[in-house]
């Protein structure tokens, strides 16, 4: 027992020592890509069609591995029929990005997340939920962060989808 109170009382100084430490600070580019996700989620559960492809390179560069078919889009004409369809199926969307991490490095960037999709179908008033791991890069074009590539994911098991699997 006599061991135990030295230990403890070091336990807690070093607790309070690592609570205390600053978060480690975000640079320009990154706080300027968390913001444009943000926007995304606000965009998405509005369903603004062409402020959610402002956040897109414009063009063929842009490349997309979607969670459904087609499986992949070349091209934000190709990418913003997927996501007009989807904004014409659905009402009540709401979009959340969770766990984002963001790597920059120069004027080319990536970043992970999840987002939590929920919606109403208008075909039959039933909802849909999703929890998608997400996968972004982009670069930085004329001072502003675009979306280059994106890829969308949803975990499978024996062969099906699990729409809300969390890590």
């Amino acid at each position: 027992m006599k061991n135990f109170a030295p230990a403890a009382l070091a336990a807690i100084v070093m607790a309070g020592l690592v609570h205390s430490l600053p978060a480690r600070a975000q640079s320009a580019d990154e706080q300027a890509i968390r913001a444009l996700q943000a926007r995304m989620a606000t965009e998405v559960s509005a369903r603004a069609l062409n402020a959610v492809m402002k956040e897109y390179v414009p063009g063929n560069e842009l490349f997309v591995f979607d969670s459904d078919l087609p499986r992949q889009h070349v091209g934000w004409e190709s990418y913003k029929a997927d996501w007009k369809l989807f904004f014409d199926s659905a009402t009540d969307v709401k979009a959340h990005v969770e766990d984002l991490g963001v790597t920059v490095e120069g004027n080319a960037a990536y970043s992970h997340n999840l987002e939590h999709l929920v919606w109403t179908r208008k075909s039959d008033g039933s909802k849909g939920e999703q929890l998608m791991s997400v996968t972004d890069a982009y670069r930085k074009i004329g001072g502003k962060w675009l979306i280059v590539m994106e890829h969308w994911s949803i975990p499978v098991k024996d062969g099906k989808a699990v729409l809300m699997a969390r890590p």
